[in-house]
C-alpha cells in the first residue's frame, strides 16, 4: 500500500508540473524478464506543418520506421469514452535505436496530448508490428507487440496502470509467436491473433483473463484455410463477450478466400470457420481478397460488420472497398472502385490501389470507412513507386448506402500510409496515420533513404466529407497479355493472361521443337483476366523435364508466346 501511494503521488507531481514519467509496477509472475522502461523523448520535434484538404492535423509523434503492417493494419487508434481521450500507438525508430512501440493520450477535459509531439516509449525492448486497444471498463490502454523475451520472440501486453499515464505493467504471452493484434471484450478478457513463429504460415489465439494468466494457444483456422502469412486480426465488442478472428487465404489459388471465427463467450468457444463470399463482381473483375484486408467491428447493435480490399485475379488495379453485413438481406455495400487508364509508378510492397480499410460507427448509427490509396500518377523519384492518400467514406441507411466519400489529404511530395480509424465524437471523425517523407519501405525493404516522418491525428467534421457521386460501373477493356510466374519455376507456374474479346481460346505449352506438352485452356472465354496453372507435368500427366518451354495463348485473330523455366 505504501508503495502505491509513493506511486501515485510521483504521478500527481509529474502532471502538477506538466511532464510525465515512465515506470513500470513490480510484475505479477516471475516469468516476466521485461526490465524497467527507459525515459525516451530524446526525439522531441515539432509539429509537423501540413494543411490537409479537410479538418486539422496533429503531430503525436515521429518514427523511422515506416513499415508498420504486413498485411491489414491493426487497431492503434482508438476513441475511448470511459477515459474521455484518445489513445494511440505506432512502431517507434530513431536513428539505429531499437525498434519500440510508442504512446499518447489525448484528455478531451484539458484539449491537450500528454507528450506533445512525441509520446513515450512502451517497452525497454525491441518490438514492434502489434497493435492496441482499451478496457472497456475501465479505460486503460492495452498494447500488444512481439519482442525477444529470453532469445524468444514472444507477444507482450502492456497496460497502463491508469488512462493516458504512460505508467505500464507487463504479462508475456504464449512464447514463440508474433505479429499480434489485441481486442479486449466486455468481461476484460485480452485476446490476441498471433503467427507461429515456427513454421510462420499457422494462425493461433490466446486469451489473458485474468491479467497475467494467458489459456493454451489454439490453432483459430480448420481444415484447408491456413493463412500462410500474417493476414489475421482480432476484434472485440464492447458491450457484449463477442470476438472475432479472422483472416486471408494469401497462398490460395486466385481468386483469395477469406475466413472468420466467431466466438460469443469471450474465447472460451468458438464457432466452425465461416468463408466470407465472394462480394458480387463489378465493373467486370473477378473479385478475390487482398492481403490488407479483414478488419471487422461489432456495430451498435452487436451485429458483425467487414471490411475488405478486393482486387481483379491478383492485379493491384483495378481496386475495390467493400463492406459486408452477414445479417442482412443484402449484405454487401461497394465503398468504393478504383481504376485508372494511366499508370505511372506501382505500389510497392504488400499493397494493391485501394487498400487496408478500416470501419467505426458512430452513436446516430452512420458508419465511417477509411483507407489509402495510391495515386496512379504521383510518384515518388528516388523509389519510383505511387505515392498515397488517405480517403474516407460515410455510410448510411444501415450501412447500404455511400452518401460521402473523399480524398482528405493532398497529393503532394510525401505518402500518407497505415490510416487507423479511431470513432467519432461530437460529429468529428478521429484517424491517425503516418506522413512519409519518401514513398517505400526504407530501413527494412531498401526502398530509399532513411527518413524521420510524422505521425499524425486527423480530426474532420463529418458534413465536410464531400458528397458521394454514385458509383457507375466502368465499361471495363482488356488488353492481350500474357505473363507467367515464378519463372523459372519448380512445381506450379501461375500463368495469367488478358483477352479483349469473347471466342476461342487456347493456351498450350510447348517444347523446344514445338510439340504441344500441355494444353491447359482450350474454349469459349468471354473477355476478361483470367489465370491458369502449369502444374509441371504434361498431358499424359508425366511429370515434364527440366528445360526451356514456350506457353503460347491464341485466339480467333491473335497470338502470343512466351518462354518459360521449368528447374529440377
Amino acid at each position: 500500500m505504501k508503495k502505491l501511494c509513493v506511486l501515485l503521488i510521483l504521478v500527481a507531481v509529474a502532471m502538477a508540473v506538466n511532464t510525465r514519467i515512465q515506470t513500470v509496477l513490480p510484475p505479477l509472475e516471475e516469468k516476466i524478464d521485461i526490465n524497467r522502461p527507459a525515459l525516451n523523448l530524446a526525439n522531441n520535434n515539432a509539429p509537423f506543418d501540413y494543411m490537409p484538404v479537410i479538418g486539422r492535423v496533429e503531430t503525436v509523434g515521429w518514427t523511422f520506421y515506416d513499415w508498420w503492417f504486413n498485411g491489414p493494419s491493426y487497431t492503434n487508434c482508438r476513441v475511448d469514452a470511459v477515459a474521455n481521450g484518445i489513445h494511440v500507438s505506432w512502431m517507434y525508430q530513431l536513428g539505429s535505436d531499437p525498434r519500440n512501440t510508442r504512446y499518447n493520450f489525448y484528455d478531451f477535459s484539458t484539449s491537450t496530448w500528454n507528450w506533445p509531439n512525441t509520446g513515450v516509449n512502451v517497452y525497454s525492448i525491441s518490438t514492434g508490428f502489434g497493435g492496441m486497444d482499451y478496457d472497456p471498463i475501465t479505460g486503460h490502454a492495452v498494447i500488444c507487440a512481439h519482442g525477444s523475451v529470453g532469445g524468444i520472440l514472444t507477444p507482450v501486453v502492456a497496460r497502463d496502470i491508469s488512462p493516458g499515464t504512460g505508467l505500464f505493467e507487463y504479462s508475456n504471452a504464449p512464447s514463440n509467436n508474433l505479429w499480434p493484434p489485441v481486442a479486449v471484450s466486455n468481461n476484460q478478457a485480452i485476446h490476441i491473433a498471433m503467427t507461429n513463429n515456427i513454421d510462420r504460415d499457422s494462425l493461433w489465439y490466446s486469451r489473458g483473463l485474468p491479467w497475467g494468466t494467458w489459456s493454451t494457444p489454439v490453432r483459430v483456422p480448420e481444415s484447408g484455410a491456413a493463412p500462410m502469412f500474417p493476414t489475421q486480426n482480432i476484434h472485440a465488442s464492447k458491450t457484449s463477450n463477442k470476438v472475432v478472428a479472422g483472416w486471408q487465404c494469401s497462398e490460395d489459388l486466385y481468386p483469395k478466400r477469406m475466413f472468420y471465427r466467431l466466438s460469443n463467450d469471450g474465447g472460451v468457444n468458438w464457432l466452425a470457420q465461416t468463408q466470407v463470399p465472394f462480394p458480387p463482381s463489378y465493373g467486370g473483375i473477378t473479385p478475390g481478397y487482398h492481403i490488407s484486408s479483414f478488419f471487422a467491428m461489432f456495430d451498435n447493435s452487436d451485429n458483425l460488420r467487414i471490411v475488405a480490399a478486393v482486387s481483379d485475379t491478383g492485379f493491384t488495379l483495378p481496386a475495390q472497398i467493400w463492406m459486408y453485413s452477414p445479417h442482412l438481406a443484402n449484405p454487401w455495400t461497394l465503398v468504393h472502385h478504383y481504376d485508372a487508364e494511366t499508370l505511372a509508378a506501382a505500389v510497392g510492397y504488400n499493397a494493391i490501389f485501394a487498400c487496408r480499410p478500416q470501419v467505426t460507427q458512430a452513436s446516430n448509427g452512420n458508419f465511417y470507412v477509411a483507407w489509402e490509396q495510391f495515386d496512379s500518377l504521383n510518384y515518388e523519384p528516388v523509389t519510383s513507386l505511387a505515392r498515397a492518400d488517405i480517403h474516407v467514406a460515410e455510410l448510411t441507411n444501415n450501412g447500404q448506402t455511400v452518401s460521402r466519400k473523399g480524398r482528405i489529404t493532398d497529393p503532394d511530395n510525401f505518402t500518407k500510409r497505415f490510416p487507423c480509424i479511431g470513432g467519432v465524437k461530437n460529429d468529428t471523425l478521429i484517424l491517425m496515420y503516418q506522413i512519409d517523407s519518401v514513398a517505400g519501405f526504407g530501413p527494412t525493404q531498401g526502398q530509399g533513404p532513411t527518413t524521420n516522418n510524422p505521425v499524425v491525428v486527423h480530426r474532420l467534421h463529418v458534413n465536410s466529407i464531400p458528397i458521394a457521386i454514385e458509383e457507375q460501373p466502368p465499361v471495363k477493356t482488356y488488353e492481350f497479355t500474357l505473363n507467367a510466374q515464378p519463372n523459372p519455376f519448380h512445381n506450379n507456374a501461375r500463368i495469367a493472361y488478358s483477352v479483349p474479346t469473347t471466342g476461342d481460346v487456347n493456351l498450350t505449352v510447348y517444347d523446344i521443337l514445338g510439340r504441344p506438352v500441355k494444353t491447359l485452356v482450350s474454349g469459349t472465354q468471354s473477355a476478361g483476366n483470367y489465370t491458369a496453372i502449369w502444374n509441371g507435368r504434361t498431358n499424359t500427366n508425366e511429370i515434364a523435364k527440366a528445360g526451356v518451354y514456350f506457353y503460347t495463348l491464341k485466339t480467333s485473330d491473335r497470338q502470343i508466346s512466351r518462354k518459360i523455366i521449368k528447374t529440377n
